[in-house]
């Protein structure tokens, strides 16, 4: 079984080769309009970095009808310490905090090689093959100016097929990505740097052999990790997806992402679904929230009503509201003081 999951595939960015240890911090915003018309959400994420150290603020509003009364709004604070080996959780109103060693949260680091090591020991058998995967950029021409930065439009889209090795069943997965880029200014070059030493840093700690950062950018390590493909055959595409990202310049300031699902299933089901007709690899998506993604699909999470069936199965869209690089105090990667430790 796989033991690195989404939140890990979430720490990793663009591999960019520039000096370190400038201090930055990026505010952004993020709205997404949740999985198969659940569990959507906004909110504002404040990332500050120095090297192998980061502290993160983010602030969620649930805003779909099924958890926004349920769940309501959250303040989360996380320091994570790759050179300490360690992560900090507060609870800002309680004024305590936890501590959990990054090893544990990455499910291997008793020999230092990371989640990756045993791989070829624990790894289940494919459940999918993929039978099409074509990715396309394109430069439309269009520019605005997005929170002050100056930018210019690129449409992607990378589509999936894949079928079912018992039921012969074939799933199309479509990423559609509108992504609008800033130029290399030296701000954004400090924040590329120190995005990149971060990111290096965590993922050196994990043992990860390859980078998935350009998979990260538009959800598609999610997709990835829900396939039940072998590795290897995932990894058949990626010289042609990093030579159609080569098209892209610039910084992304926005990324509207819409991934829509359709299976064989679907197209035969005309009176809805049940729960046994999630799209092959969806409801696997995200191990804990099978439940709720199938029940999304099924009708059930939203009073038996089905979702619209051109809907996108997952949306969201993250914008760069503001990047500074002024000095950062050291406190900021340290617990407050006063803080208690809870067990």
């Amino acid at each position: 079984m796989k033991k690195i999951v989404f939140p890990v595939v979430a720490t990793c960015v663009f591999l960019w080769v520039f000096p370190a240890w400038a201090d930055v911090a990026k505010e952004s915003f993020t709205k997404s309009g949740g999985f198969g018309g659940s569990g959507a959400y906004e909110g504002t994420t404040v990332v500050k970095l120095q090297g192998d150290k980061q502290h993160e603020t983010t602030n969620i509003k649930f805003t779909g009808a099924v958890l926004s009364w349920a769940a309501g709004a959250g303040e989360t604070t996380t320091i994570t310490r790759v050179d300490k080996g360690v992560v900090w959780r507060l609870d800002t109103k309680k004024k305590t905090y936890t501590e959990t060693p990054i090893d544990v949260l990455i499910g291997d680091g008793e020999d230092g090689k990371g989640a990756y090591a045993d791989d070829a020991d624990d790894e289940e058998q494919p459940t999918v093959r993929v039978t099409r995967s074509e990715f396309k950029v394109r430069k439309t021409g269009a520019s605005q100016t997005i929170n002050g930065f100056p930018c210019e439009e690129y449409l992607m889209t990378w589509v999936m097929e894949l079928q079912d090795l018992e039921t012969k069943e074939k799933t199309a997965n479509t990423m559609e990505t509108t992504l609008w880029t800033t130029p290399e200014t030296p701000a954004i070059k400090k924040l590329q740097a120190e995005e990149a030493a971060f990111s290096k840093a965590y993922m050196k700690r994990l043992g990860m052999n390859f980078s998935p950062g350009e998979m990260e950018l538009f959800g598609m390590g999610a997709l990835a990790m829900a396939s039940g493909a072998p590795q290897e055959e995932m990894m058949k595409g990626f010289e042609g997806l990093k030579k159609e990202l080569a098209k892209v310049k610039g910084y992304p300031i926005r990324t509207a992402v819409s991934w829509k699902v359709k299976s064989d299933r679907q197209a035969a089901a005309p009176q809805g679904l049940d729960e046994d007709a999630v799209p092959a690899g969806a409801g696997d998506l995200f191990g804990g929230l099978q439940g709720l993604v199938s029940g999304a699909i099924a009708g059930k999470a939203s009073g038996g009503v089905m979702p619209d069936a051109n809907a996108p199965f997952f949306s969201s869209m993250t914008e760069v509201k503001s990047i500074s690089t002024d000095a950062l105090p050291a406190s900021t990667f340290e617990v407050p003081s006063g803080y208690k430790k809870q067990k």
